[in-house]
Formats: structure tokens, sequence, C-alpha cells
């Protein structure tokens, strides 16, 4: 048991990653993979119809994050994708910068709608007061909170952590995101 939840952030980290890369590395077709002017407009168009007005990576500071979750972090690394329940979802993943806990991570995703929350709740998901318009918490000490129409996803994941270790600064990170909306 303790092997999959160590698994979960470096499966967080590397699907954010890869979704922020794009592409399968082939650039024998330059031509083809340069963007139309249509394509530019579409894409930009995109960006604006994005999970929110800016970038929750260039909301939150280092200093605020790190004082939420009681732990140094680096500069958020920010990316964004095509959300399974529509629009588009806009992650921000703070590294922890501590060298004796290196894999210690802070993650938001801001989703455009509560979809992505309603997904996920199940009947063993623990209400929470006091954070957006409603909260709950579920496994791996994930808080999803409902902000207007949209909804996000905020998590501290300590891998020498518990749950009940981790759920606290997960909660406090979904507060600070929730007063940053």
């Amino acid at each position: 048991m303790r092997i999959r939840r160590a698994l979960v952030p470096l499966l967080l980290v590397t699907a954010s990653t890869l979704a922020a890369c794009g592409g399968d590395g082939d650039d024998d077709d330059k031509a083809s993979d340069e963007p139309t002017s249509e394509a530019s407009q579409e894409d930009s168009q995109e960006a604006n119809d994005g999970a929110s007005g800016d970038p929750i990576c260039d909301v939150l500071t280092t200093d605020e994050v790190a004082e939420a979750v009681g732990s140094p972090v680096k500069e958020g690394i920010r990316s964004s994708g095509p959300a399974v329940t529509g629009g588009r979802f806009d992650t921000c993943v703070w590294q922890s910068d501590d060298p004796d806990n290196p894999a210690d991570t802070a993650t938001v995703t801001i989703y455009p709608n509560a979809d992505a929350a309603d997904s996920v709740r199940s009947d063993d998901s623990e209400e929470l007061d006091g954070i957006g318009d409603q909260a709950f918490a579920d496994s791996f000490a994930s808080v999803w909170v409902y902000d207007g129409e949209k909804s996000f996803f905020a998590q501290w994941y300590a891998i020498s952590g518990t749950d009940e270790d981790n759920l606290p600064k997960s909660k406090a990170l979904a507060s600070l995101v929730a007063d940053a909306l």
C-alpha cells in the first residue's frame, strides 16, 4: 500500500509534464508543425477560455504556498490542457525546496466547471466547511472545492506523511486558492 501512495505524486507530475509538453518529439516535418494564423487564433481563444483569468502560478507566490503547506517550495510549474469534463484545466505544481524531502509536492488544478469535482465525489468524501462555496476531502489528502461555476483540486502530498498529516496542509492550500480566486 505504501508503494501505491508514493506513485500518486509521481503520476500527477508526470501527467502534468506530458500535458505541458505535448507532441511526439518528431520534428521531421517542420512545415506541417507550423501553426497557421487560424490555428493560432484558435489556440489564443482556447487560452482565453481557460479555467481562470490568470494562471494560478501567477496568482500565488512561493512564499504564500510555502506558508500554507509549512514547507519551502520552488517556483510553480504551470501546465494546462483540455479537461475530460469540458473546457481547459490550469495546473500549477510546486515541488518541495527541502533537500530532505524533494519529492513532496503542492498541486492546484482549476477547472472551468463543477463537473470535475462532481466526478470524484464519493460516499466516503468528507465535507469541509469554510473553503469556497462548498468543499470536500477525498483520497490522498486531496481537497476539492466548488467556487462559483469553477471547481478546483488542491493537495499537499508529502511522501513520508500520512493522509492525516497532509490533509490540514491541503486544506490550507485550498483556502489560499479560494481566497485568491
